[in-house]
């Protein structure tokens, strides 16, 4: 796993050798173990390098095809490149130099151009030259583990793996998209494929972006679909059992020690017991003086059970919560404002001192039903005509207002108003709703002048969309699929590259191999969110099948959440105060400075639980002071 990073001059000027060098440097927390760059005229690469597989010099990037047609600049993972190597030497007699997977790349595209993406099995973002076509081409693998983000300002297209690498160059704007920012607020996220930022955007999961003759494209070479052909759990457990362990053992290739992110949730329980007999590989788990966040009890059991090592970060003990956060906005520039981002950078940190690499459970509730919100879903589509529009939005703010001092992980009132202020808003498409983080109703009240045009446009128009457009046969189906191609690489998958990333750690995530992910897509919606029971009906049978007590099989689900209303009264309130009473400056022209600072007070005095409005505010707002060089944690 690695950093990445290329400008292309379209108007055929030569490439900057410092200013690729000086990208490059933004990225060394990615690569800590080597950085080169490449240069060709008009064209030039630079690759920061997390020695994950063949240590030697044999393995640096960017890296050329013998002839010095293709070059690459690579981060990610192939987890098939033995039988594509293989492959390659069989029908096309190509003779590697190297045991890295990366020398596939060039080989690869050789033989089979763009159609080598789609045999790709792995996690990967791939800036690709080849010289005879004069072709950039830019590839983010099938879900969007791996983020790509890129630019065409006037002649010159300029890619990096963060944001923080494209302005690098200080020729690049650095303006803030209005609509960008308005879908930040309200999802703490801005899209798969759009940033915060003027110019920048992101390649499409599953897709290649390329640019030839001035023009660019763009095509997708895999996305999700649901059909039905398993309809009984017994079928498809015994189908998924033998493939998830084969999974498994394929992301265990690696030169350096692995370990595993565990919850005590089903996900990464189920790799460990697939791990079990496998090797000592250890166990991390996060835990929180707040028990209704806290699952440190269930991992001990899980890692007693499988006989694996395990250590426990106490993520409450964080010395100094402020200087984490601003290291979490310093490595998200300012994407995300995700509230769990904080525990995974300490639990990474962790983590690093004995292994580079881990398997997370990232992408099982996506593929196999783990969230309330596709029960909900189902309400909403049965019964939500029978509630009046008015009636939803009037006990939606009430219940909200109701929230004020109740600081446990999922207050009644909390989800009470969610749901219905999300049916209010959405009718049949709630489900995208449902992921606000600043309701509707507060937009007007903190808009200034520089959003104020956005009031009446939805935030959450591309998330529709994405259920709109979903192949799936049913509502809950579509629904399903547009978790997987826009929350997902959005949100959750951003995060755990940044965080993970920030101390040089690979997150490899089972789950989100194609091939299970593929399997979740045969299951009918029916098996995967069953009416009644637990969520997840298909992993917990699967873990109690691998012979996992009963305590962990039928654990409910909790998340990796922080407990974000008590931060900001507690450990966060010098900062918050600083930022939303003193130096409200900072949220103009965009947000009106006394409407934020009103929010705030309304917080902090137990009125009303605002948390999850205030985190994309300060997130945002420490993310802007750092691009103007102003200082707030």
């Amino acid at each position: 796993m690695c950093g990445i990073a290329g400008i292309l001059h379209l108007d055929g000027r030569n490439v900057d050798r410092a200013l690729l060098e000086r990208m490059n440097a933004t990225l060394v927390h990615r690569g800590p173990d080597a950085g080169e760059t490449w240069c060709d005229g008009a064209i030039g690469f630079a690759h920061r390098r997390l020695a994950i597989r063949d240590l030697t010099d044999a393995g640096r990037q960017p890296m050329s095809d013998p002839s010095g047609r293709i070059t690459v600049t690579y981060n990610g993972e192939i987890y098939n490149e033995a039988e594509l190597r293989r492959e390659l030497e069989r029908d096309f007699g190509v003779v590697f130099r190297s045991h890295c997977d990366t020398e596939v790349l060039p080989a690869g595209y050789l033989a089979w151009g763009d159609e080598l993406f789609s045999r790709i099995e792995g996690i990967f973002a791939i800036g690709l030259w080849d010289n005879a076509e004069r072709r950039l081409v830019l590839a983010r693998d099938s879900i969007g583990t791996k983020p790509l983000f890129f630019s065409r300002v006037e002649s010159t297209v300029r890619f990096a793996s963060e944001i923080k690498g494209i302005l690098a160059d200080p020729a690049h704007p650095r303006e803030f998209d209005a609509d960008g920012l308005h879908r930040f607020l309200a999802m703490g996220y801005v899209g798969p494929t759009a940033t915060t930022m003027r110019h920048i955007r992101q390649v499409e999961p599953g897709a290649l972006t390329i640019f030839q003759h001035g023009s660019e494209s763009a095509r997708r070479f895999w996305r999700p679909r649901r059909t039905a052909r398993f309809r009984r759990l017994d079928e498809a457990v015994e189908t998924f059992l033998p493939l998830f362990e084969r999974v498994v053992g394929d992301q265990l290739v690696s030169d350096v020690p692995v370990g595993v992110l565990q919850s005590g949730g089903i996900d990464s329980s189920l790799i460990a017991y697939s791990l079990a007999k496998r090797g000592q590989f250890p166990l991390v788990t996060a835990s929180f003086a707040e028990q209704s966040h806290d699952e440190s009890k269930i991992a001990s059991l899980v890692a007693q059970q499988t006989a694996l090592p395990h250590r426990i970060v106490p993520i409450s003990e964080d010395p100094d919560p402020a200087a984490t956060l601003a290291r979490v906005v310093h490595h998200f520039d300012g994407q995300v404002a995700d509230e769990s981002a904080g525990p995974l950078l300490l639990l990474t940190a962790e983590l690093r001192r004995n292994s580079t690499v881990a398997l997370s459970g990232d992408g099982a509730d996506e593929f196999f039903g783990g969230y309330p919100t596709y029960r909900a879903t189902r309400m909403a589509e049965r019964f939500g005509g029978a509630i009046p529009t008015g009636i939803a939005r009037s006990v939606g703010r009430l219940m909200y207002r109701a929230s004020g001092a109740d600081e446990t992980r999922l207050p009644a009132t909390a989800l009470l108003s969610r749901f219905l202020l999300g049916l209010a808003a959405g009718g049949p498409l709630a489900h995208a709703e449902w992921r606000r983080y600043i309701p509707e109703f507060l937009v007007r009240r903190i808009y200034g002048p520089a959003l104020r045009h956005l009031e009446g446009v939805s935030p959450m128009a591309g998330y529709r969309t994405a259920i709109e457009q979903a192949d799936g046969p049913a509502l809950l189906d579509r629904c399903l699929i547009a978790d997987q191609t826009y929350h997902l690489p959005a949100g959750l998958l951003m995060k755990t590259d940044a965080m993970s990333m920030a101390n040089g750690v690979e997150i490899r995530v089972p789950f989100l191999d194609r091939r299970i992910m593929e399997l979740s897509g045969a299951c009918s919606a029916e098996l995967i969110v069953q009416p009644g029971g637990p969520t997840k009906p298909l992993l917990r049978q699967a873990l109690r099948d691998k012979g996992a007590a009963a305590a962990i099989w039928q654990a409910p689900k909790r998340g990796f959440n922080n407990p974000l209303s008590g931060l900001l009264r507690g450990a966060l309130r010098p900062l918050a105060e600083r930022t939303f009473e003193r130096s409200t400056d900072i949220f103009a022209p965009y947000l009106q400075p006394d409407a934020v600072r009103a929010l705030w007070r309304e917080h902090a005095d137990l009125k009303t639980n605002h948390a999850y409005a205030l985190w994309p505010l300060l997130s945002f707002a420490l993310w802007r002071s750092e691009l103007e060089g102003r200082s707030l944690a």
